[in-house]
């Protein structure tokens, strides 16, 4: 049986962000999910992303399980198709303000944990654009 994310992973393999669109009610979401989490319709799809958005909100870890970095910074991306989404993030506390222009993309995964099926997909993180990359 395949993962039912296994659509993201593989097509994040090619550079590409995949999130969820409802039919029914139009909108889009991420984690994937086969129902639709604002009106529970069940016809969903998969459609590509540029990944681009605002950073909605972020902090940063000073302990954490020993597979990852001590100091690790995450925060809520608000894509600009809709749906906001947790992802680490790839620069310093110190250089990130709220809005400020990030874009989701693949990277290697390097953490020093058991992943199962993904062991061989990237996993993805969020990079604060320039003003001329926005």
């Amino acid at each position: 049986m395949e993962p039912y994310t296994q659509p993201f992973w593989e097509e994040l393999e090619d550079g590409t962000v995949l999130i969820h669109a409802c039919e029914s009610c139009e909108r889009r979401f991420f984690p994937p999910s086969p129902v639709c989490p604002h009106c529970q319709a069940t016809d969903v799809e998969w459609v590509e992303t540029t990944g681009c958005g605002k950073l909605f909100s972020f902090t940063r870890t000073h302990a954490t399980a020993a597979a990852f970095a001590d100091e690790l910074v995450v925060g809520t991306v608000e894509l600009d198709d809709g749906p906001k989404l947790l992802a680490p993030i790839d620069e310093p506390y110190s250089a990130l303000e709220i809005g400020a222009p990030v874009r989701i993309e693949p990277t290697e995964y390097t953490a020093d944990h058991d992943r199962g099926w993904l062991e061989d997909y990237p996993f993805f993180t969020a990079r604060k654009l320039e003003e001329t990359d926005a």
